[in-house]
């Protein structure tokens, strides 16, 4: 799925037309496809990381404030 450029929508990625507001949308080569892909891996891979270490980080420290108090 991908979005409209016009009105916002979500619509099929391979659509020519917009069915919600039936404008003509822009054919999308198929490098731009693969570069999407490529940025959208190597942030889901940072998010899944950096999610990784902040629950870690929460963990860790209700373990000190659990020794300590």
């Amino acid at each position: 799925m991908t979005r409209c450029p016009f009105c916002k929508e979500s619509i099929i990625a391979g659509a020519t037309r917009c069915k919600h507001c039936q404008s003509e949308l822009p054919a999308r080569s198929a490098r731009s496809d693969r570069l999407t892909a490529r940025v959208t891996n190597k942030l889901n891979t940072f998010r899944t990381g950096f999610l990784t270490g902040v629950v870690f980080s929460l963990i860790i420290a209700f373990l000190i404030y659990r020794t300590f108090a």
